[in-house]
């Protein structure tokens, strides 16, 4: 739910007409762009939010951390429990120069099993596997892609009132296939002291953390309901029909249509546990 919008400008009415994205490669974003994530909020400390995976729909694979590396974490620690029952094992416990050997060779044995499953996941699901590592951590994806077809937000989405208790929503006026690049977030960029500067309570619901340092607040696009911005879309954990793509590098978050989305259907994605914790009775399905 995003708490506060501004009513509707104009609404016009669903078009039948195919949205199917154009043929090129979706706008890689820097600092004129920026990601959804949660809000930079918690209720026990102030600190930023991070999160590794993406949402998806019911007919997607849920995002999960990456079967890959799961089964590669299984292979190195069975390889290092194979060393200590042989070492516990032994009648006499054996210099300690063969079990740092054993050990490495183990690790070594473990580590090229894992660059195994990981190159197999990526040949497996291509473009809907990611890990990225940046700034001291590992974040993966799974069911999300990082490029697609871009559509013309303006001819595709209007953004008008939910007739509920969430205030304004983004709905598709034609079809958007799915695949379909549907926008980047955007937004000013701030980094730590700016964030707490500007939200001294440590709550920014238009921002999303690209990491631990920087944000990016998208408060200033909220009210502009003439024209789509993704900070207009509404939350769903349960019938999510768009996903979420980050490049923390890049200082991007793309969002792309989990399926086709017909004209009149209002355009969701999950915005993550992070963003309700401490509000949880006030999240809807």
């Amino acid at each position: 739910m995003i708490p506060h919008k501004q009513p509707l400008l104009a609404a016009a009415g669903p078009r039948r007409q195919s949205c199917a994205g154009r043929t090129q490669r979706a706008p890689s974003a820097r600092c004129s762009r920026s990601v959804r994530l949660g809000p930079l909020k918690s209720s026990s400390a102030r600190k930023l939010v991070t999160v590794a995976s993406s949402s998806s729909s019911s007919s997607q694979v849920r995002p999960r951390p990456s079967a890959a590396a799961a089964s590669a974490a299984v292979l190195a620690l069975a390889g290092l429990s194979g060393v200590t029952y042989q070492v516990l094992s032994s009648a006499s416990l054996p210099p300690l120069s063969i079990v740092i050997d054993t050990v490495g060779q183990a690790a070594a044995a473990a580590g090229v099993a894992s660059a195994g499953a990981l190159a197999t996941a990526k040949l497996l699901w291509r473009d809907t596997f990611h890990l990225e590592w940046h700034k001291g951590r590992l974040y993966a994806q799974l069911g999300v892609p990082s490029s697609g077809p871009a559509i013309n937000p303006a001819e595709c989405i209007e953004t008008k009132p939910t007739g509920d208790v969430r205030g304004n929503g983004a709905y598709a006026t034609q079809l958007i296939t799915a695949g379909s690049h549907i926008a980047d977030y955007s937004g000013e960029w701030l980094d730590r002291g700016s964030f707490f500067a500007k939200y001294p309570d440590g709550v920014g619901d238009y921002s999303m953390a690209i990491d631990q340092d920087y944000v990016i607040d998208a408060a200033d696009h909220v009210a502009c309901t003439s024209t789509f911005h993704p900070v207009h879309m509404n939350h769903s954990r349960q019938r999510p029909n768009v996903l979420r793509y980050y490049s923390r590098g890049q200082g991007r978050v793309a969002f792309f249509a989990a399926r086709d989305i017909t004209p009149g259907e209002e355009l969701l994605y999950d915005y993550g546990r992070a963003y309700w914790a401490g509000r949880e009775h006030m999240e809807l399905p």
